[in-house]
Order: structure tokens, then C-alpha cells, then sequence
């Protein structure tokens, strides 16, 4: 864990120099938290547990704001925490489930929640990039999770800038089912979409049976046409 977060949007720009010091050599940090955090119940105490773009999960003591664990996930890339935990993680009652971005690959965990103890992980799976539409674009294409982690009894949903949105055992990990986004769709509005990576920081939402999925928000895969909502029957 650092104690600074030197990282900024202009970092993005080609000529960041001047506004990010530091970024040459690696110590512009982009470790603040973006997630939102866990409230549950471990040892019979309430406790707090929030991801970090450094790649640490840490858990506190809801009451007192103890220190209870830390669980290093992903090791910071030089230019900062976009290996990290991006956004939201989950908590189903019996275990705590956290995603890594661009973390070679990026990787589904589950985590005992009363100390930190790894499950299981499952990384984006290797074909990601060479299958369905976004092997199209290998240079758009990423093994990478930046979406909140969404969880139902004994399911795990996860997506992917891959394209691919994906169900997975909450027990063992495994990949029950996926779909490919990157194509286009016709709208129930009469529009023509077109899907891409499965982004940005809100997850999947699982309600009355059904399943809602945003796509196409980043990376843009190339096409004419905006951004999709899926609706899947479970």
C-alpha cells in the first residue's frame, strides 16, 4: 500500500509530463479506491472490506475501523493501479468475490472473509482475444475486468473487455456460461447496436429472473452504432 496517489487524467495525454510528474519513472500512482465497499459479517463481527488500484483488498472492523486483513491481489503496473481492483466487489454470505483489471490476465477471486485466505481464482480465460467478435480487433481486445462483480446463490457475473460476459461457480470458479457481445443487435427501439467490452464501474444486475448487461462503453470496438443494454433470461 502507498501513502500518495499522484496519478491524474491529464496522465492520459501524450504530453503529460509537465502536469504528472513522475510519470517517466513509474511513480505517478494511480491508488485510490473506486470501488464501493463490502459491509458483512466474519467472526461475529460487522465488517468493512474495499478493493484498491494498487490490487490490495483490505478489511476493517466496521465499529472500531481496526485493521483486520489485507490480501495483495495484483502487483502495480509501473504507470500505476491499472492492474488494480477498479470497481465494486461482492459478498453472498459465505465468501468475498474481487476482479483485477489489467492484471496479465485480469482474475476472478474468491476470498474467505474472515481472513483473507484464497479459494479459488480464475483467470480470463486465454481465448478471450482469439474468439468470437473481438478476435476482429487484436489491438482493441484485452484479457481484463474492470466491471463490479455481481453475485446470486451459487452464481458469480463477471464481464470482460474481451467481449464476453460470463457466469461463474460460486464454489469452484469454474466458467458455467458466456456470451459474446461484440456484434451488432437489433433494438427492441428500432436502433441497430453494437456490443464491445463489457465496462465501466456497474456490474451486471440480476433481478426477477432476468439479467441486464451494458456493453460496448470501452474499449469502443469499431462500428457505427451506440451502445447496447442486453437482457438475458436466467
Amino acid at each position: 500500500m502507498t501513502d500518495a496517489d499522484t496519478w491524474r487524467t491529464l496522465c492520459n495525454e501524450p504530453d503529460a509530463a509537465g502536469y504528472c510528474p513522475g510519470l517517466a519513472d513509474g511513480t505517478a500512482l494511480d491508488y485510490d479506491i473506486g470501488a464501493t465497499p463490502n459491509l458483512f459479517r466474519a467472526g461475529g463481527r460487522t465488517m468493512v472490506g474495499v478493493g484498491q488500484k494498487s490490487g490490495v483488498y483490505h478489511v476493517f472492523d466496521a465499529a472500531t475501523g481496526a485493521v483486520s486483513w489485507r490480501r495483495q491481489l495484483s502487483e502495480p503496473f509501473p504507470s500505476g493501479g491499472i492492474s488494480g481492483i477498479q470497481w465494486g466487489s461482492s459478498h453472498d454470505g459465505q465468501r468475498l468475490y474481487v476482479a483485477t483489471w489489467f492484471a496479465d490476465p485480469g482474475t476472478l477471486f474468491a476470498l474467505n472473509p474472515a481472513d483473507g485466505a484464497l479459494l479459488w481464482q480464475t483467470p480470463n480465460p486465454a481465448d478471450g482475444c482469439t474468439t468470437g467478435g473481438s478476435a476482429a480487433f487484436p489491438d482493441v481486445c484485452a484479457l481484463a475486468h474492470t466491471p463490479a462483480v455481481t453475485t446470486s446463490p451459487g452464481l458469480v457475473y463477471e464481464g470482460s473487455q474481451d467481449g464476453k460476459m460470463r457466469i461463474y461457480s460460486a464454489r469452484t470458479g469454474a466458467v458455467l456460461w458466456q456470451f459474446d457481445t461484440v456484434r451488432e443487435f437489433a433494438g427492441v427501439n428500432g436502433l441497430t447496436g453494437f456490443g464491445g467490452g463489457v465496462s465501466g464501474n456497474g456490474g451486471a444486475v440480476v433481478s426477477n429472473g432476468m439479467l441486464y448487461v451494458q456493453v460496448g462503453y470501452y474499449p469502443a470496438y469499431a462500428s457505427p452504432h451506440g451502445h447496447v443494454l442486453l437482457a438475458f433470461g436466467l
